[in-house]
């Protein structure tokens, strides 16, 4: 009898901690599987950073915590720690697997705890300095698994600390729900991005043509805001640097701070403001410094002051730009007819965005995205202005050869120069296209056929100074095994390891590393005795053997076979394939006899 009746005390213990008086469940019904749980979620804000879950339950008994009315939870750059009572009661779902969520991607430290009535709980930790691997499900926003079988009610409660805005969009999806919605909005970002992606190259091809300075604050102002977004969306966390949790909020920063930076730079060339607003041009000019002296100072004076000063930047700027816009069209200058209709564009996705966080406007596809339908907009918008831009300064090059046929002959001249100077140009891409052509596209260092190329020629230098030439042939051991084990990204990851490696212990002049195929090297010593080039294989091989490459979960240790042949006097006749042969048969002796080592041909 003690034992039911102590599970009893405990059950109606657990009911009074968690249960404000005033809190009904969320009930999860048959035929909805996505819920957001307005009038349902309840808060609670401790000004002392180092509230506990006691303090929290102390609140909750004495009805501290209030609705939550704005929806979504939204409490700007806000100090203390904010804790939100969520009950959740399946009355007659099917489901019991379901994912609470929260669609915020920069929340620094969350907490979540997860009682039901007979006392069990679950422990959740996560957020943007937590590792990725916290979540559980692999998604750019914040969720937790939970167990919910049919007629069973549990009691939650979530911590959330963070120096960035304090927004809470809570959400609950059974798991088949949270993929159906969430493709959805995966696709809006595929798009967005596949547009800033697009515009980039495009841009970067136009730069490459007519050398504007204008195309290159373009194509940083693209990439840097499209960085920003991916941070804000929590793509570049789960994609670029899931590992190194403080990784994103410094790129945030400096992204922003570099998007700023380009716009600025790029109005200022754009709509020429040393030649037609020199005062304003000035002031640009200062607002450039301040703003690349923030940027680069960002990561070193605290997330919350810098993100405030960035944010507070946006606005000084937008003024600053759209102003200077106006002046230069009501000064007829065309293509400021596009920058502004762009701008305009951007400051209404800007607006939308923001609506939608103080509960303004629905949350749905259309109002979420709008900063990036109206980023899309505008980056098409000034892509275009470009373009016009380039074709009035094109119209007004071929008036002034117009006005000047008197000056023909110089003008020839200077195309000539031109001319010279493009075949220049073109001389050396061709170079630098013949340089490619003989690299390994994997690993960058030479490829076979840039040693079958210089070999023939090494040996026939080292003839003519009668000096001695080794070769290295290497063959990293079981490397079929790792690719079919840790798989051809893992593989792929140890042929680029194993080629830095060579690539640093090779001096610079006639030695050279080169890929001969598959798993295997072959570095060309020339002037090395054999004994010098054993000595240097040995510290090649140890090297390799102490790296450790992530395997995804597990690393992977690595081991060379080397085979080296070197000759000197009346060998050097014989020709770079006895070099190649010898090499060859001294590295499957090395395998042969266990490999892991080192083996010199007679």
């Amino acid at each position: 009898m003690r034992k039911p009746l102590l599970l009893l005390l405990m059950i109606i213990a657990a009911l009074t901690v968690w249960a404000p008086a005033s809190a009904a469940p969320l009930t999860l019904q048959a035929g909805q599987s996505h819920y957001q749980p307005v009038g349902a979620l309840h808060y609670w804000v401790d000004p002392n950073p180092s509230s506990t879950e006691q303090d929290a339950d102390a609140a909750l008994r004495e009805g501290k915590f209030r609705v939550a009315e704005r929806w979504p939870p939204t409490y700007g750059f806000a100090d203390g720690v904010y804790w939100f009572a969520l009950d959740l009661r399946n009355l007659d779902h099917p489901d019991q697997n379901w994912l609470y969520v929260i669609e915020y991607a920069l929340l620094d430290h969350i907490e979540l705890l997860v009682r039901d009535d007979d006392g069990r709980e679950m422990r959740y930790r996560s957020g943007d300095r937590e590792p990725y691997s916290a979540r559980s499900v692999d998604h750019r926003h914040f969720n937790f698994a939970l167990q919910l079988p049919r007629g069973r009610v549990v009691h939650t409660l979530l911590r959330i600390q963070t120096e960035s805005s304090v927004q809470v969009p809570v959400a609950i999806y059974s798991d088949h729900a949270f993929l159906e919605t969430h493709q959805r909005s995966q696709l809006g970002l595929g798009v967005f991005y596949g547009i800033l992606i697009g515009l980039l190259l495009y841009n970067l091809l136009l730069f490459l043509s007519v050398r504007d300075r204008s195309y290159t604050y373009y194509i940083g102002y693209v990439a840097t805001f499209g960085l920003g977004q991916a941070c804000l969306n929590g793509l570049s966390y789960q994609l670029l640097w899931p590992n190194w949790p403080v990784w994103d909020d410094a790129v945030l920063l400096l992204a922003i701070g570099s998007s700023l930076l380009c716009m600025l730079l790029f109005t200022h060339s754009f709509l020429e403001m040393p030649r037609r607003q020199p005062q304003l041009a000035r002031a640009f000019r200062a607002g450039a410094w301040l703003l690349a002296g923030l940027t680069v100072l960002s990561p070193f004076i605290g997330y919350r002051h810098a993100i405030l000063m960035e944010t507070a930047s946006v606005f000084l700027l937008a003024l600053m730009v759209v102003y200077a816009g106006i002046r230069a069209r009501l000064a007829g200058y065309r293509p400021a007819y596009y920058f502004l209709l762009a701008w305009s564009f951007m400051l209404v996705g800007i607006v939308v965005y923001a609506s939608v966080s103080f509960g303004l406007l629905p949350k749905n596809f259309a109002t979420e995205y709008g900063i990036q339908f109206g980023a899309s907009i505008e980056m098409i918008l000034l892509s275009l202005g470009l373009a016009y831009r380039f074709k009035l300064l094109r119209e007004q090059n071929l008036q002034l050869h117009l006005e000047a046929t008197e000056r023909l002959e110089v003008r020839v001249a200077e195309r000539t120069s031109e001319l010279n100077r493009a075949m220049g140009e073109l001389r050396t891409a061709n170079r630098r296209l013949h340089e490619f052509s003989l690299r390994d596209g994997l690993t960058g260092v030479h490829n076979r056929r840039y040693l079958d190329e210089t070999l023939a020629h090494a040996v026939a230098q080292a003839r003519e100074r009668t000096a001695p030439i080794a070769l290295l042939m290497l063959d990293i051991d079981h490397f079929k095994r790792i690719n079919d084990t840790h798989g051809h990204l893992a593989g792929d990851d140890c042929l680029r390891a194993v080629a830095d490696v060579l690539r640093r212990h090779v001096r610079e002049g006639d030695d050279f590393v080169a890929r001969y195929g598959g798993e295997e090297f072959v570095v060309l010593l020339p002037g090395a005795a054999r004994e010098d080039a054993a000595r240097r294989a040995e510290i090649l091989r140890s090297e390799i053997a102490a790296l450790r490459i992530d395997g995804h979960g597990e690393p992977i240790s690595l081991t060379i076979s080397i085979g080296l042949a070197a000759i000197s006097g009346e060998d050097l006749h014989s020709g770079p394939d006895k070099l190649i042969r010898a090499a060859d048969a001294a590295l499957y002796k090395a395998k042969r006899d266990g490999r892991n080592r080192l083996v010199c041909a007679d």
